[in-house]
């Protein structure tokens, strides 16, 4: 063991008495795996009863190399502050490890190490029966969803064909067009379906955000003129570029807007802004209206599939946009207060400028 540490961490090891080392104790006493290199002289300085435990290949023990390849393979390749104090996961003896490195000084390297093979095994298992609940409740949305329009239809033609030869050229006309509409809606929920997998390959890219969304309300100025809207937006530095699809982030957004557009479908003063700022590595893209707004109860249900308060709407366009979302690695938040409007945050990677270190 390294004299630097033996010197400044554990007085007792220094006298020849480990057996009476405190922090000895501890660290071999917790579940956790602690490892120090020093990458310096590149030796391990310390290993824990955990980790050496963990780390030991049949009768050897991995050596500093081993681990650095295992633990930080990229050490060498990029900058220290894309590495240090950021968690990690990796499989090793069929364990899941989580583990994140801390920079101590210019010498050493703390690792720690926790095995979450069981934590993630359960979350596994959630993950799958909370699928399996949203997959039965999906089908049983689509049922109802195409079966309405369907028995409608059904309905309509056999009322036509049982009166054809008594029905004048023009009330036929009026049962063919009920038919066709109701066929439009299931056109419509089919497309609506169809959006749900449209992008499973995403193209993430770096995007210059202030550029995207100028380009963006170039498109839907038109429109929000013609609605009454006033829509302006704000970018906040250093928000400057975000990790994205932008055929995805262009949907989320025109979908978020035009939920803010039926919003303001009644209100005075209409008004949109969209934000953009640089919160803890991602780009939070805020879309706000001053709108009616939702209730407490309206916000718990707005991810279930179907599930809508407007009248022609298929209750999926929130439930696409949040998975378009979530392929890029992204997030969502909602906050709403009735009569008041709605904040919709959507939560962007920060772009990565490989220009700089």
């Amino acid at each position: 063991m390294d004299n630097f540490f033996i010197e400044n961490s554990c007085p007792a090891l220094k006298n020849n008495k480990p057996d009476t080392c405190l922090y000895t104790y501890i660290m071999d006493s917790i579940d956790l795996g602690i490892v120090i290199l020093g990458v310096k002289r590149r030796e391990i300085i310390f290993k824990n009863k955990f980790a050496s435990e963990l780390f030991q290949e049949e009768e050897n023990k991995l050596g500093y190399k081993a681990l650095m390849t295992l633990l930080l393979p990229d050490y060498a390749d990029v900058p220290t502050k894309d590495i240090i104090g950021k968690t990690n996961t990796l499989w090793h003896k069929s364990r899941l490890l989580g583990y994140t490195p801390y920079m101590i000084s210019d010498d050493f390297i703390w690792v720690i190490i926790r095995d979450i093979t069981e934590r993630s095994r359960l979350e596994s298992i959630a993950e799958a029966v909370s699928s399996m609940e949203n997959i039965s409740y999906i089908f049983s949305g689509i049922r109802h969803e195409l079966g309405n329009p369907i028995n409608s239809i059904k309905m309509t033609l056999s009322v036509l064909k049982r009166n054809l030869s008594h029905y004048s050229v023009s009330a036929v006309e009026r049962f063919v067009d009920r038919a066709m509409t109701e066929i439009s809606r299931v056109e419509f929920l089919l497309q609506a379906l169809k959006n749900f997998s449209l992008f499973e390959n995403p193209d993430i890219q770096d995007i210059e955000i202030e550029d995207f969304l100028t380009r963006f309300i170039s498109l839907i100025s038109s429109d929000m003129n013609q609605a009454g809207i006033k829509i302006s937006h704000v970018l906040v530095p250093p928000a400057e570029k975000i990790s994205a699809d932008p055929r995805l982030l262009h949907q989320v957004i025109l979908n978020l807007i035009t939920n803010a557009t039926d919003a303001l479908l009644n209100c005075d003063n209409k008004q949109i802004m969209i934000r953009a700022e640089k919160q803890e590595g991602f780009v939070a893209i805020a879309i706000e209206d001053n709108g009616m707004g939702m209730t407490e109860e309206e916000q718990t249900n707005l991810f279930k599939p179907f599930y809508t308060t407007k009248p022609h709407g298929t209750g999926l366009g929130l439930m696409i946009a949040l998975k378009m979302v979530t392929l890029m690695k992204g997030n969502m938040e909602v906050k709403s207060y009735k009569d008041i409007g709605t904040k919709v945050t959507v939560f962007i990677p920060e772009g990565k400028d490989y220009g700089h270190s």
